[in-house]
Order: C-alpha cells, then structure tokens, then sequence
C-alpha cells in the first residue's frame, strides 16, 4: 500500500483546474466546496477567519463568520457534504468574484504548500480524530463569534483566529507536524477565555456581594 501522502492532490492544483475549465451553471460557494471534493472547505474557513488576524477588527463581523466556520467544521467532522446555508453557499456569484476568489485562493495555496505538506499524515485520516478536529474548529468558531468588543477584549476574536487558521491549513495538506503547532495555539486561545470568564465571574461575585451589603445598610 502506497504512503498516504502519494495520493495527495495540492488543493493548487484542483483551483488550477477550476480556473481553467469553463463555467457550466452559476458559480457559487458551495460549488466550490463541491468541486474541491470538501477540501476547500478548509481553504473557506481560513478566509472567513483572516480578517480577525487584526487586534482590532471589524465589530459584528465575528458574529457571522464564527457559525460559519463552526458549520462547516462540524459538517466535515462527521463526514457529510461541506455546505454553507443557502442564503450564502447558494448565492451566485459573477464571473470577475469567481476570478478573484479562485486566483487568490491559488496563490495562498501555492504559498502555504511550501512551508505546509503531507507529513505523519496515516493518523489525521482516523474518524475519531477526524470528529475531534471538527468539534476543535467548532468550539473556536463559537469563542469567535462571541459578540466582545476588540477594546477591551483584546484578543478575542485574534486568538481564535489564529488557531482556526493553523488547523485548517495542517489539515487541508495533511501535515501531521504542523498540526501541533495548531494544538498549542487553541490551548492558548481556550485558555484565554477560561481566565477571562473567571475574572468576569470574580467580579459579578464582588459586585454582588457589595450591592447586598449596601442593601443590608440601607435596611
């Protein structure tokens, strides 16, 4: 049996493809999900998850991305077809959105497979650890589309971010390596909003405590 590895097709060249062949029907985001065989579903989630790279981002916008990416993620985990709801997937878009969609999409591709590649791949394919990537994706698009402002959230949409991005290129190209470097960073990123939610329930609890103590005067 050949390595898994070998049987690998660059999601390159597949946009390659796509780029070349003529169009039949409307171009839409879920038929790119289709034609990529749910490969670039991957590729879907990190361009969902790159305007947050930012400390700063654009407030609102996380509340729709974040189900999003959660969607997809949990539509690969448990091996069904990769869609976005038909109010987006369905949408069609025009040939110049297509063109750009796809070069650049290629070119991010190109880049990434040369620092990204197959690599330890055998246990990636595994369905239990297929689900539990899935569900991984899904919690981090939840903590992403948690409506926290930037200032004074700092972070909260950038440490998700992050971490989406890292698992979705490892996975997309299989590498069993980078995929660790991924585990780090959503440990940092659920981390963060573990110690945040216990500083916000200290405070709810000091706070509390002084409104019952200033009611017990005023009694």
């Amino acid at each position: 049996m050949p390595p898994p590895h070998e049987s690998h097709e660059p999601l390159s060249r597949q946009l390659e493809r796509l780029l070349n062949e003529p169009g039949e029907g409307p171009f839409t985001a879920n038929r790119l999900l289709a034609a990529t065989g749910g490969r670039g579903a991957w590729l879907v989630m990190v361009l969902l998850a790159l305007p947050f790279v930012a400390w700063v981002s654009v407030p609102g916008l996380s509340t729709l991305a974040g189900p999003m990416i959660a969607i997809l993620a949990l539509r690969l985990a448990y091996g069904r077809i990769p869609r976005l709801p038909a109010r987006f997937g369905d949408r069609p878009l025009n040939p110049k959105t297509r063109q750009a969609i796809l070069t650049g999409g290629l070119r991010v591709c190109c880049w990434i497979e040369k620092v990204i590649r197959p690599r330890r791949t055998r246990w990636l394919r595994l369905p239990w650890v297929r689900r539990m990537h899935g569900w991984l994706i899904a919690v981090l698009g939840g903590l992403l589309a948690l409506p926290l402002p930037s200032p004074p959230f700092f972070g909260s949409n950038t440490l998700p971010s992050y971490a989406i991005i890292l698992l979705a290129f490892s996975l997309m190209e299989e590498d069993g390596w980078m995929i660790l470097v991924a585990y780090l960073m959503s440990l940092v990123a659920i981390s963060y909003f573990i110690i945040l939610a216990g500083l916000i329930g200290w405070h709810l609890v000091e706070w509390f405590d002084l409104l019952v103590r200033l009611l017990h005067r005023a009694g």
